[in-house]
Parts: C-alpha cells; sequence; structure tokens
C-alpha cells in the first residue's frame, strides 16, 4: 500500500510540476511583452499588444479549463449517466461543427451505450480537433457494434502517429517531434483527457495506422445492459 501511495503522490508531484510549466510559458511572455510596452511605450503598436494578450490569456484559459476536467476525471465523476444512442449522438455532435474539414459518417443505428452526455461530447471533440489538425481532405467517423461493444472510429489522410507514439500521445502534456505530436500551441492534454474519459465509462481509447494513410483513433464503450 505504501508503494501505491508513493507512486499517487509522485505523479500528483509530476503533474503539479508539469502544469506550472505550461501555465508559466503564457504568463512568461506575456509579461515580457508587457513590460516592453512600459519601458518603450513609443515604440509598441497597441492593437497588436493587445491581440497577443488576449491570445495569451486564451491559452491559459483553455489550459486551467482542460486541468480542471482531468482534476475532476481523477476524482470520479458526479453526473448522472444517461441512455445514448451512439448514431444519433454522433451525427449531432458533427452538425454542430461550423469549421474545418468535411466530416464523413459511417453510422450503425441502435447501438446504445450508458454514459455522462458532456463528458462524450469533449471526447468526440476532442478526437475530432486532433484528426482535422492534421488530415489533408477529410476525417472518417464510423460507429459500430462488435459483440458487447460499441466501437467509435475517427480516422483521417494526415501523417498518422508513428507506432512507437501511439501510446505516448496520451500521456499529459504529451507532446512528440513528428508534425502530428505538436498541438498547435495546446497544452497537450486533449488525448489524455479523451482517454480519461473513455476509463470513467468503462471503455479504452486507443491509436493506430489508418487505411486512409493517417491516423486512427478507437474508442471502445460497453454496450448498455452488458457487463462491461
Amino acid at each position: 500500500m505504501s508503494d501505491m501511495v508513493e507512486n499517487v503522490q509522485a505523479r500528483q508531484r509530476q503533474f503539479a510540476a508539469d502544469a506550472s510549466h505550461e501555465l508559466r510559458t503564457p504568463l512568461t511572455g506575456l509579461r515580457l511583452r508587457l513590460e516592453e510596452a512600459r519601458i518603450y511605450p513609443e515604440q509598441i503598436d497597441l492593437c497588436e499588444l493587445v491581440h497577443h494578450a488576449l491570445r495569451q490569456v486564451d491559452r491559459i484559459q483553455d489550459i486551467i479549463s482542460e486541468l480542471l476536467v482531468l482534476a475532476r476525471l481523477d476524482v470520479g465523476a458526479d453526473d448522472v449517466p444517461v441512455v445514448i444512442d451512439l448514431a444519433d449522438f454522433v451525427k449531432d455532435e458533427v452538425g454542430k461543427r461550423t469549421d474545418g474539414l468535411p466530416i464523413h459518417l459511417n453510422l450503425e443505428q441502435g447501438l446504445i451505450v450508458d454514459g455522462m452526455m458532456g463528458d462524450l461530447a469533449r471526447l468526440l471533440s476532442n478526437l475530432l480537433d486532433k484528426a482535422q489538425q492534421h488530415t489533408r481532405s477529410a476525417v472518417r467517423v464510423t460507429v459500430r457494434g462488435e459483440e458487447d461493444e460499441v466501437v467509435v472510429i475517427v480516422d483521417d489522410d494526415g501523417p498518422g502517429i508513428p507506432a512507437e507514439e501511439r501510446d505516448r500521445v496520451f500521456g499529459r502534456f504529451s507532446r512528440t517531434d513528428s508534425a502530428r505530436g505538436r498541438e498547435l500551441g495546446g497544452a497537450g492534454l486533449g488525448l489524455a483527457i479523451a482517454q480519461g474519459i473513455a476509463h470513467a465509462h468503462n471503455g479504452t481509447l486507443t491509436a493506430r495506422a489508418s487505411d486512409m494513410g493517417g491516423a486512427q483513433l478507437m474508442l471502445r464503450l460497453p454496450c448498455f445492459g452488458s457487463s462491461g
């Protein structure tokens, strides 16, 4: 038991250190620009400074929001689960998106899961965000049943995820040197949150190669009524 406690404490310390670093980076950049404006006010473009400051504030807010989601997942969700038809759910969530490249749907009807609507919406949104960031032309979402599971698959035709990085991309604050691994300014928490939500629903989330040529993110959830 003591080893388990020490392991948890070590993870908490590492998480706190990583979170502090992620927040310190935009704050340091923002402070530097503001100090320059104070010292050399005649050389500052005020509109550009405000734009930069707001961009950094947005980044800080995003990081804090994601950290709060992870903290909630760590202690366990307290929302009441509802019965969700995944085909209808995916269709509705994709329909809310107004930007990005096309998303093609291949949905098997009548597949039901028991889950938290808001968390599953965030999970799907995070997967689609990643796919659309890296795809070349389109994203495909598939919902199908396999025995006592419902499978949701997000495919893209981008550069893919190297085999040696397919586990690491789900780590907290994970970034890789590949074009796909960079978070485009994010904290590297999107896939960690998605996998945390999957585990909270007694499911799994994994990455592998797609038949479209890019990456495939596969979510497996127990069917409603199954033993899970």
